[in-house]
Formats: C-alpha cells, structure tokens, sequence
C-alpha cells in the first residue's frame, strides 16, 4: 500500500476515543513505573548474578517506556496530576503482592510469565483496534515497546529454563503464579477491558510493608562468598601491567554493589520528580553494563571470576544511611572526583598505552564517557535530594568517603586477624 503513507485501513473509526486511549494508556504506563520499582526493589535480594544483569536492564526498559507514555498521555488532552494517580485499587494491590516473591522463581514467574506476556497481549490488541491513521503515535510507540517486552519475556522463559535444568521445581512457584494472575484478573486485565471485580481480593504477603534487605544477595551456590573489600586475584603473572589490568576487570566486574546501592536509592527515594527516576534507571543500567565489561574481560582471560570471593561494599555498609547520603557517595564521592585526573582518563590511557588491551581500552573508553554522565546526575539531583547547595552535598560526600575510608581499613585488619 503506498497511499496514506503505507498507513493501512484509514477509513476505520477504530474503539477509542482520546479520552479512552488516555484511560487506557495511563494503565500502561503504571504498570511500567511499578515493574521499574519492582525490579529496583527486588535486584539485591536476587542471588542470581544473570537475573540481577537483567533486573538491571529491564527496569531500565520499564523506565523509558513510562517516559515515553507519559509524553503521549499528556498530548491527549489529559491534565499531568493525572499522572500522579493510581488507576485501580487492584492494580495497585497487585504489584504491592508481586514485590513479596520470595525466590528467583517466584519473580521470573510473576513478571516473564504473568505482567509481561499479558501487557504485549493488550499491546497488540490496542494496536490493532485503534484508528491507525488518527492514533499513529500511539501505534508506533507500542510497537517500539512491543519489541522490548518480547525479548524479555524470551530472555525469562530461558531463565526459568535454566533453572529447572539446574534443579530448582516450578511447582514452588505455582501458588505465587497463580495468585498473580488472580489480582491481574481481578483489576479487569491489563487495560481493564474485562471490567474490574467489586470484589477487592485480600491480602496475601503484603501485609507487611516490603523493605530493602540489609545484605545484598550472592549465589552461594555458583559464587564466591561475600566481602566487604575488594580482594585479589590468586595466581598472576609477575608483570605489574598485567596485574593492574587484571584487577581494573575485577573492579569493574564489581561494581553490581554500585547497581545495589542506585536501586535501593530508586526504591526507598518517594516523591521526586519522574525526571529523576528515569536518570537513575539509565545511571544504574550503566552500572550493571560496567560490571558485565568486567565479567566479559575476565572471562576473556580464562578467569573464573565466579570462584573469587564476591565485593558487597558498595551496598552493605551504606544501606542504612538516607537515599541522599547514598546516591551522594557514588554519584559525587566517586563519580565526579573521577572526572578529575588521573581518574577515569588514566584509566583509559593505561588500557590503550601501557596494557595495549584493545578490549579493555574500548570498554573503558566507553565507562568513562558513562561516568562524565552519571556525575552530571549527580550535581543535577543531589541539590534536590538534600534541599542545600552543591558545595554543602560535596562537603556531605567528602564526609561519608572518610567514613566508608575508616569502615574498609578496620575490616582490613579484621581480615588480616582472623588469618
């Protein structure tokens, strides 16, 4: 078809109106907000280190999709308090019950085979329902989101595959399965097409308020045992340039803990503009993409950097302190100071001169330039966070790096006590 722009059926009136496509689409996009949230809130409780990768990255999917259908809601004539609203108490009591699963499992289960395959069934449904012609901006931005959802849902069928290979019984996720689906049902579906049940179901798990756990997690079953500071590599060559360069890899393998913290920081933070959040899901997809340059690296080498004893540091002893403290010791302590050199330049420089390692120098080539971004973030927000000026928060900052200095050299010696 080659008039309409290749637009087929323009005679059509379609099922919505602007003020449905609104309602609907609103839907959407707190679903997204809430799997953003979820999967912010699950990533360091989630001992697997290829769900955790990917929790990363699909939060931040979620992120741009909210972003996206933000946009388009308020070109329908919708006023922004809107988005501010909850659709449906169900809905709501859904994800409230989802950030209770207790297992690996029990999330891949709730999200790759519940959420996500019924919102691309109602994706594709709207798709196909609207006015192609009037709602072509709908249409293309649910067919961008459309392909995002069928990668991941194909990524968690092969999770859970896995780990029914591995031993673990799909039966121990059933039950939770089951009452996801039960909610989703009883919110009317994904775009409340099936009329929402006067019925409100109880509660189940969510009777207590979900909390970020106190230790992120580490599979004790594939991986070395947590640690608090950074530990060495057993066995390298005598060659200073091949040391250094090995334990740049370990260090940015380990920089997950940095992906913990960003996420307890997205979780426990309430209330800030959506800005703010969409930056903190690309900052810590950043992160996890550092700590798969890492794990690539090392694997590269022939290092099973599984075996090594796993860094924790980033997240352990700083979850206690308020969002803003924690958000201020990455994205200023670290991140900007960074930008200083030698810093992140001397790193790459190493990489390219000294250790001429053509894939460490591109990796760091591109953590750098990530790095000049998350310490952008880093000024725009913690103002904000802290409600003083950018000279208070880096005096702030310098004073949580002396702490976190003094925490790592009594675990050093603690170390060095018991052998």
């Amino acid at each position: 078809m080659i008039s309409y722009a290749g637009i087929s059926n323009p005679f059509g009136t379609g099922t919505y109106s602007v003020e449905k496509n609104s309602k609907v689409l609103r839907r959407y996009r707190y679903i997204h907000e809430q799997m953003f949230r979820l999967g912010a809130g699950q990533l360091p409780a989630r001992a697997h280190w290829h769900l955790k990768a990917a929790l990363g990255k699909h939060l931040y999917e979620d992120a741009e999709a909210a972003g996206s259908l933000r946009r388009r809601i308020l070109e329908l004539r919708t006023s922004p308090m809107l988005l501010q609203k909850d659709p449906n108490v169900t809905l709501t009591l859904l994800f409230e019950e989802l950030i209770h699963a207790e297992s690996d499992l029990e999330l891949l289960v709730g999200l790759y085979r519940v959420m996500k395959p019924a919102l691309l069934k109602a994706y594709t449904q709207h798709m196909a329902e609207t006015q192609q012609l009037v709602d072509y901006p709908t249409v293309r931005l649910l067919k961008a989101l459309s392909s995002d959802l069928r990668e991941q849902i194909e990524w968690g069928e092969g999770m859970i595959e896995a780990l029914q290979r591995e031993g673990e019984s799909l039966e121990l996720a059933a039950e939770f399965e089951s009452r996801m689906i039960s909610y989703l049902e009883a919110a009317g579906g994904i775009s409340g097409e099936h009329g929402t049940s006067t019925h409100v179901p109880a509660r189940w798990r969510s009777g207590k308020v979900y909390e970020m756990p106190k230790h992120a997690v580490r599979d004790a079953k594939r991986m070395g045992s947590p640690a608090m500071g950074r530990t060495a590599i057993p066995n390298l060559p005598d060659d200073p340039v091949k040391i250094r360069l090995i334990a740049m890899m370990k260090a940015r393998q380990e920089e997950m803990s940095a992906v913990e913290n960003l996420a307890s920081v997205i979780y426990d933070l309430k209330l800030m503009p959506w800005e703010f959040y969409q930056d903190l899901a690309r900052h810590l997809w950043d992160e996890v993409r550092h700590a798969l340059f890492g794990q690539a690296a090392l694997e590269a080498e022939g290092i099973d950097w599984m075996a090594l004893r796993q860094y924790v540091g980033g997240y352990d002893p700083i979850i206690g302190k308020l969002p803003a403290q924690r958000y201020a010791l990455l994205s200023i302590g670290f991140e900007e100071k960074a930008m200083r050199r030698p810093g992140k330049i001397a790193e790459y420089e190493f990489c390219r001169d000294d250790a001429k390692h053509p894939l460490m120098e591109r990796f760091q080539d591109y953590d750098w330039a990530d790095e000049v971004t998350h310490a952008a973030f880093g000024r725009k927000w913690t103002p904000e966070m802290f409600g003083e000026d950018l000279d208070y928060v880096r005096q702030v900052a310098d004073v949580e790096m002396e702490e976190r200095e003094k925490f790592f050299q009594m675990w050093a010696k603690l170390q060095e006590a018991e052998g």
